[in-house]
């Protein structure tokens, strides 16, 4: 639909407009305002054809400037109605010679609201149907060519504005990632500064547990030995509950006593550093085994190797202490009056996610320390590494928590399998060397 000549005032500038494409055009042209055909401009072409000056003509309706020219008018009015250009000729009998009016209207937009219609008028005693088309072309080129000009100005606004939007928002993301960074970097050296002071408190809490464990020990021995002087220079005298309280009092010590040491073993495994090396499996079992060979003889145990053994990666004597405790396990939880019996074995299990200085991939060697003992309920697998066997068995029940902090502290892996009433088989995985 076309704009409608009725909904805008015509703006100020309007005479203005018209100028710069007019006022030196040979060709007579005015501009005419809204549906009243008042004439707001005329080029001194149009003064020249009327023969009147400029101030004769503008503020008056067109009909006056140009009487008995109806089919003007009505082509002024389709103009305005419809919004697209129309032209016209016509001649008059009444002169000895012909003589032909041609008009050709336009309308004139500002901001795409037509304010105006500008028409060209010409007189002629020959007329030209090419000459007037090509005129025509002319004239609506040169108004089409405001109109782009017009329209590609405003596009430029528009793309400045949104330039200008764009380079706002980079720089607020640049503001947002370079605060983004600095709090990064705070919070990169708040947890820096808080795992040294982490560190180092437990650093202090194992020194101070160490420090207490092996204080409490010269007490404790000396309960141990009163106890024991007690029985044998008074037994005689003591009543049988007293001593019994004795011997109590002297099992608690004992029982007190190799908790502490073996809390002093979990603690040196915790602070000690481990260095890893390559250590012959075959040597630390042979070791093992004959530090336990007065207990396993005592016991009337079967203990079975089987070889090869291969080097691994380790740290020796945690190496050792992790072996002689689930030994030592095997050989304690065993059924009152059963001789234990126990295989030791090792094999190669698949490759890790690990590898080799050279960038190899590194095998692992499982070595199992299988028994027939009563064996562990499946409820219970999964705290087998905490103290589970209460009373029943000798021992502090920490030995399996050194087993698994000294495998851990290898860069191994610890488990078990094992089935109630059918025995147990625990292993550890260490990086083949």
């Amino acid at each position: 639909m076309p704009p409608n000549p009725t909904s805008a005032s015509p703006p100020p500038d309007l005479p203005g407009l018209c100028l710069a494409l007019t006022e030196h055009a040979p060709l007579p042209m005015a501009t005419v305002e809204g549906a009243t055909h008042i004439v707001r401009y005329v080029n001194p072409a149009f003064c020249a054809l009327m023969g009147k000056p400029l101030e004769e003509l503008v503020g008056k309706p067109l009909y006056e400037l140009l009487p008995e020219k109806d089919e003007c008018v009505t082509l002024l009015d389709r103009v305005f109605r419809n919004g697209r250009p129309e032209s016209y000729v016509e001649q008059e009998p009444s002169k000895p010679h012909p003589v032909f009016w041609s008009y050709t209207m336009w309308p004139v937009l500002a901001n795409k609201l037509l304010v105006g219609v500008m028409i060209q008028v010409t007189e002629t005693a020959h007329f030209h149907q090419t000459t007037l088309a090509m005129n025509e072309a002319l004239m609506l080129g040169s108004v089409r060519q405001h109109e782009l000009t017009e329209a590609a100005e405003n596009s430029n606004a528009e793309l400045q504005a949104e330039i200008g939007e764009r380079k706002k928002a980079q720089a607020a993301l640049h503001r947002a990632q370079a605060r983004l960074t600095d709090r990064a970097g705070q919070l990169e050296g708040l947890v820096t500064q808080r795992t040294s002071e982490l560190t180092a408190t437990n650093k202090q809490l194992e020194a101070f547990a160490y420090s207490i464990a092996h204080d409490l020990r010269a007490p404790l021995r000396a309960m141990q030995g009163f106890s024991e002087m007690l029985l044998e220079e008074a037994g005689a005298t003591l009543s049988e509950a007293a001593r019994d309280f004795a011997g109590r009092i002297n099992k608690s010590a004992q029982f007190m006593d190799a908790l502490l040491s073996d809390l002093l073993v979990f603690s040196q495994i915790n602070q000690q550093h481990v260095e890893l090396t390559p250590v012959k499996l075959e040597t630390v079992v042979e070791s093992v085994l004959f530090r336990l060979q007065d207990e396993i003889e005592e016991k009337h145990g079967q203990v079975e190797c089987s070889g090869p053994w291969p080097i691994v990666l380790a740290h020796e004597p945690t190496l050792a202490q992790v072996l002689f405790n689930l030994v030592s396990n095997a050989l304690k939880f065993v059924e009152p009056g059963v001789p234990p019996k126990i295989h030791l074995r090792a094999d190669e299990v698949g490759v890790p996610a690990g590898s080799n200085l050279d960038g190899t991939p590194a095998p692992m060697v499982r070595v199992w320390v299988e028994d027939h003992g009563p064996g562990i309920a499946p409820g219970h697998q999964g705290e087998i590494f905490t103290r589970l066997a209460g009373d029943k068995y000798a021992g502090t029940g920490i030995g399996l928590a050194i087993v698994q902090k000294g495998v851990e502290r290898m860069g191994g892996t610890v488990g078990v399998e094992s089935v109630s009433g059918q025995g147990s088989r625990f292993w550890f995985e260490l990086k083949k060397a």
